[in-house]
């Protein structure tokens, strides 16, 4: 399993509206810099992600014809 290193770690901050550092609660994470909450991805990157995941999907049932 691959180590990560939690000082550069960043997750999106709307506040901000950048990737940030964060402080990590049993809860939630917060923005070292605001306070405010933050999340895995922005809204864009969300939608980005998602994409490309349905693009490889929809690849994989195209491709999927087994031979046995």
């Amino acid at each position: 399993m691959p180590q990560t290193d939690y000082y550069k770690d960043k997750k999106y901050c709307p506040r901000c509206t950048d990737y940030v550092r964060y402080l990590q609660s049993l809860e939630a994470s917060f923005c070292v810099s605001c306070g405010a909450k933050v999340r895995l991805f922005s809204s864009a990157d969300k939608r980005a992600f998602l994409r490309s995941l349905q693009a490889d999907k929809d690849a994989r049932k195209k491709g999927s014809k087994r031979v046995s």
